[in-house]
This record gives C-alpha cells, sequence and structure tokens, in this order.
C-alpha cells in the first residue's frame, strides 16, 4: 500500500496534521481513511470533552431517512442547543455543541463513512483537536508533546504515513 501524506505545521503549541482528501482520492468509507480518524482520535481521546456537528436538513434527511431526528438527539442536540446558519431567509445548515460521552466519542470511532455527517468537531473545551470538513480534510491538533501517539496509532493500525511540513 502506498503511504498517506500528512500535511504538518505547529501553531501555539500544537502540531496540525492534515489529511486531505484529494491527494488519495479515497472514498470516505475507504478502510484507510476510517483508520486515520480512529488513529487521530485515539492519540487525543483523553484529551476530548465536547463535539460540535454542522448538519444540512435536507442532506441528512436524505442519507439516514426517519433515522436522523434520532441520530441528531443521539449526538446532543436539542431545541435549546441548534443554531440555525442562514443565507438572507434561508437556513443553510444547522449546528449543535454537546459533551462528548463515550458513547458519542464510540458513534465517531466507529464510523464506516466518515462523512456521515458533512462537517464535526470534537474538542477540548473549545480547542479543536480532531475536524472532518465537507469531505475535504480530516485534521488533528494535537500538543507537540503527544504527537507520537498520533505515528503510533498510524503504526500500530498499519497506515504508512509521509508527513510533510508546510
Amino acid at each position: 500500500m502506498q503511504s498517506i501524506t500528512l500535511y504538518r505545521h505547529e501553531e501555539a503549541g500544537d502540531a496540525v496534521l492534515e489529511y486531505n482528501f484529494y491527494d488519495h482520492q479515497f472514498a470516505p468509507t475507504n478502510l484507510v481513511v476510517r483508520k486515520v480518524l480512529m488513529a487521530m482520535l485515539s492519540s487525543v481521546k483523553e484529551r476530548l470533552t465536547h463535539l460540535e456537528v454542522e448538519y444540512n436538513d435536507r442532506m441528512l434527511a436524505e442519507k439516514f431517512g426517519k433515522r436522523a431526528s434520532e441520530l441528531l438527539r443521539f449526538l446532543g442536540a436539542s431545541k435549546e442547543n441548534v443554531r440555525e446558519n442562514r443565507s438572507g431567509e434561508e437556513v443553510i445548515s444547522r449546528t449543535f455543541q454537546a459533551e462528548l460521552t463515550a458513547e458519542r466519542y464510540d458513534y465517531f470511532y466507529l464510523l464506516k463513512d466518515v462523512s456521515e455527517l458533512s462537517h464535526y468537531r470534537l474538542r477540548e473545551q473549545s480547542s479543536d483537536r480532531v475536524v472532518f470538513y465537507f469531505n475535504r480534510y480530516l485534521l488533528l491538533r494535537i500538543p507537540l508533546a503527544e504527537e507520537e501517539k498520533l505515528y503510533q496509532q498510524l503504526k500500530e493500525l498499519q497506515v504508512p504515513t509521509q508527513v510533510k511540513d508546510i
């Protein structure tokens, strides 16, 4: 298997590593992509406290049907915490934040399709740690002193990796 490329830079004491979907042309259901997400999540698991999800009602309904509202409730969406993102009078998407419970962490860790939700952030309080953004990239922010955890996870999951500093 060819190695995957992670783009890396440092910011405010963190290493920021990005997997770019355009570089590899892997589908979001590809096992390699799923393993990259799993490694990212595992490397910061103890730090994660919250999640944020952005979704489009129509796209979610097409993907999940009646299960869409069930999934949103499971992930912590409620009338009190859902924000509408508008363009003029039209609601383009909705966003909510919730506590990241063990069950919610497992949902993301066990995803068979990393693009099941269009945009999500797993956070340490208000700091992003793992971000998936609309089939464009997966991003990890990890303290420099803990960066080796990611590489160890990728090795354990047998994902050959090359890192390019940018």
